[in-house]
């Protein structure tokens, strides 16, 4: 197993834990789970089949287009449950596989300072304003709501190598 990347100061770190996810269909709700079976995770999200998804997006602050990314798994679990066609927004940590194969995608990286990072998010190259994953995932007319079915050409993907491990929030599409 990698080593974990974690750039947040959050303890637990799990998939669904804050109220703000409770009642969308597009986020699991984790609150209702016994979450002591996954106290000593590192990480409650895997994939073997997993993508960097990436789109060009116009900067809400200088209106200047900028390529956006997500990660996108054909395949994985989260907190145990197999998954298919699932999205991975509000990343709080990741494994070094990942963090590496990311590192080409500089304008991807932490919100908040060096000492206390957040969440990870994109950035704008040209002014730096941070794009959070609610305005690229949670809306049928956001870009990363359903790669699974999105139009031929509308998004770029590149398969991750190995396994990827992380914790964030799984988005996917409830047909």
């Amino acid at each position: 197993m990698s080593a974990p990347v974690n750039r947040s100061n959050e303890q637990d770190g799990y998939a669904g834990d804050d109220d703000d996810n409770v009642g969308n269909g597009g986020n699991r709700d984790h609150d209702d789970r016994d979450m002591d079976s996954y106290d000593d995770a590192e990480f409650v999200i895997s994939s073997d089949d997993a993508c960097v998804a990436a789109t060009t997006i116009t900067c809400q602050r200088c209106r200047r287009p900028f390529e956006a990314i997500c990660i996108y798994c054909r395949i994985g679990t989260c907190f145990g449950e197999p998954l298919e066609d699932f999205t991975i927004a509000n990343i709080n940590r990741m494994d070094t596989t990942l963090a590496d194969s990311l590192s080409a995608w500089p304008h991807f990286h932490p919100l908040g300072s060096p000492e206390e990072p957040g969440e990870f998010a994109n950035h704008c190259p040209s002014c730096g304003a941070p794009h959070e994953d609610h305005v690229l995932h949670d809306e049928p007319e956001d870009p990363f709501f359903d790669i699974a079915h999105a139009a031929p050409g509308r998004l770029r993907l590149t398969p991750l190598p190995g396994q990827i491990q992380l914790s964030g929030d799984e988005h996917y599409q409830v047909e």
